[in-house]
């Protein structure tokens, strides 16, 4: 398999390094094939097909998710919804201990972030 300019941005963006690293705009990993445009562009049908033919390859790995989405229907809201989500072989390890890192760190952030606002609002 060519290794184009399109599938290295791709591969750097299933590591979840963009803004630092911090995973504030799109969550940790692993990203699905829509998550990857907003990442790097492009178009979702063709990223799909580039992930499954990547994966075919060996250069990423696949798995089943459930996780938040938003949706119109049944009404308004984020419901819990099956997404194909992407990591980087090369890297996969690392980036699962990142994101597990992150995880577990995500009450600690909200109670900061409520308390910044709640100080915010007494000022």
């Amino acid at each position: 398999m060519r290794m184009t300019e399109n599938k290295r941005q791709i591969l750097q963006a299933l590591r979840g390094w963009y803004a630092g690293g911090d995973f504030l705009d799109y969550g940790p990993p692993p990203y699905c094939a829509a998550d990857v445009v907003l990442l790097v562009g492009g178009d979702v049908r063709n990223t799909s097909r580039t992930l499954r033919l990547m994966e075919e390859h060996g250069l990423v790995r696949s798995e089943t998710i459930m996780r938040e989405q938003l949706c119109e229907v049944p009404k308004f809201g984020h419901y819990p919804r099956p997404i194909t989500g992407y990591w980087n072989t090369e890297t996969m390890e690392d980036d699962q201990a990142r994101a597990k890192t992150w995880r577990d760190g995500s009450a600690k952030r909200s109670k900061l972030a409520l308390e910044k606002m709640m100080s915010f609002l007494r000022s």
